[in-house]
């Protein structure tokens, strides 16, 4: 006969033990678990950015649940950046007022009454004491708009800015500017004068965007945005949501930026901030969440690139702030205007970075510089490590590939600064653990992104 406390023990097996019916339901919903932001973020994280999106993809990005979706855009913005670094950027009108355009939200077009009344270039007195005054509140990228709608004509003024690119450069800053449509050689001369980004919005959708803007089309502000990448100068392009756009112009807007040639470097997102006297004085001001699905959906599709929450921050609290720089924003622009609205105040965004523990992002200047410099501590790093004695077999130009023999063992540095040491694995500065990755076999490269066989330190070189 079975003991009382034997059939105790039976009776607790047999109701810890899952029936058949519980595992095949929950197998059959485990199933449909995965949305398209885990299954594309998982991906993205995989094999590294693509430009081969289609609308249907991203589409089903940003539609998946909400909570999902900030979760895998947080996922994909730890594994390609350093989740604390935000970037603080200030941005200077140098120019402001008087613009020929019939932009629908823009409060500077001379077509719309709105109180903003057309000046001349600021002296370059007045332009380095607000770059000098941005720099010691901790900016480290300074970025001057002027509201024409090109630079064509304006020869004296395109000089001047020429100037203060420079000087604003030599201050250890990097250097951003939004002057319009640009031709090729006029990004070319912005190049050679040090600027790093050159900012030109796609605004919306192709397919929404004439209900907004008559006087310039989509195509001439990708034909500016290829002058600039040409120029080598990085692309800095995004758009303004609550237009009155439906979520498919917002997807379309994404798609046309994550299928350019190269992802632009920085992705501004901006919330519209109704003016009075313009055609959208009336429109309703954005939800968070609709930033929010914005965020997502742009760090997974484009995850190298820098997402900006722009113009309308001032309208969200600091928790909904956090909720942005979870879902993958992470640079902000820092001071008290941006161009002619109003924007956070800077004591209040310091107040908030020591709340969420955020850092500010050091300057990066032009990976040619990066490389260079690179090159040279790796090479520093090798005559370092150990005993062994290196000596230098063929060394390339920058961003080239330089090699070293070391006691019959080959180093190679690639123009994406992976340092790979066949058969051992030499000590590195901890500046650049970030940035490589370190195996002791085999690795290969594909599309020119660092894939690891064997052991991943982090999945995106910076």
């Amino acid at each position: 006969m079975m003991s009382f406390r034997s059939l105790l023990r039976s009776q607790r097996s047999l109701s810890l033990r899952p029936s058949k019916k519980f595992l095949a339901l929950h197998s059959s919903c485990s199933c449909y678990s995965a949305s398209a932001a885990a299954i594309e973020a998982e991906r993205t994280i995989r094999e590294g950015p693509r430009h081969d999106w289609s609308k249907d993809d991203i589409k089903s990005i940003y539609d998946s649940p909400v909570l999902d979706l900030l979760f895998h855009g947080a996922q994909v913005h730890r594994h390609a950046h350093n989740f604390r670094e935000v970037q603080q950027c200030t941005l200077l009108s140098i120019k402001t007022g008087g613009c020929s355009e019939d932009c629908s939200y823009c409060p500077q077009s001379s077509r719309y009454d709105t109180g903003v009344k057309g000046q001349k270039l600021m002296t370059k007195d007045a332009v380095m004491q607000a770059a000098q005054k941005a720099k010691e509140a901790g900016s480290t990228r300074f970025c001057m708009g002027a509201a024409w709608r090109d630079t064509i004509g304006r020869k004296t003024n395109f000089n001047q800015i020429l100037k203060y690119v420079k000087d604003i450069r030599d201050m250890g800053m990097e250097v951003c500017c939004t002057l319009g449509m640009l031709e090729k050689h006029q990004a070319i001369e912005l190049k050679k004068a040090g600027l790093t980004a050159y900012n030109h919005n796609l605004d919306t959708s192709r397919e929404f965007y004439p209900k907004i803007i008559t006087t310039r089309s989509y195509d001439e502000r990708l034909e500016t945005l290829k002058h600039v990448r040409e120029a080598g100068i990085n692309v800095c392009s995004g758009g303004i949501i609550g237009l009155g756009e439906a979520e498919e112009d917002r997807v379309g807007l994404l798609h046309t930026l994550a299928t350019l040639p190269t992802h632009p470097e920085s992705v501004p997102i901006n919330a519209l901030l109704a003016v009075k006297g313009t055609p959208l004085q009336d429109q309703k001001p954005v939800e968070i969440w609709e930033m929010i699905r914005m965020i997502a959906t742009a760090r997974i599709v484009m995850p190298k690139a820098m997402v900006r929450l722009s113009a309308g921050r001032v309208r969200f609290s600091m928790p909904e702030q956090a909720l942005c720089f979870l879902a993958g924003a992470n640079s902000i622009f820092a001071g008290e205007k941006l161009l002619t609205t109003p924007n956070n105040d800077f004591d209040a965004d310091q107040l908030m970075f020591k709340v969420l523990g955020l850092t500010p992002k050091a300057p990066s200047f032009h990976e040619d510089e990066a490389n260079v410099s690179e090159a040279e501590s790796c090479q520093e790093a090798v005559s370092h490590s150990g005993n062994r004695e290196s000596t230098t077999s063929s060394t390339a130009a920058a961003g080239g590939a330089v090699k070293e023999s070391i006691s019959g063992t080959t180093t190679l540095l690639t123009s994406k600064r992976a340092f790979i040491l066949n058969d051992c694995i030499v000590s590195m500065p901890a500046r650049l653990l970030d940035c490589m990755c370190f195996i002791s076999k085999r690795a290969h490269y594909r599309r020119g992104e660092m894939k690891v066989v064997k052991h991943l330190k982090r999945p995106y070189p910076r």
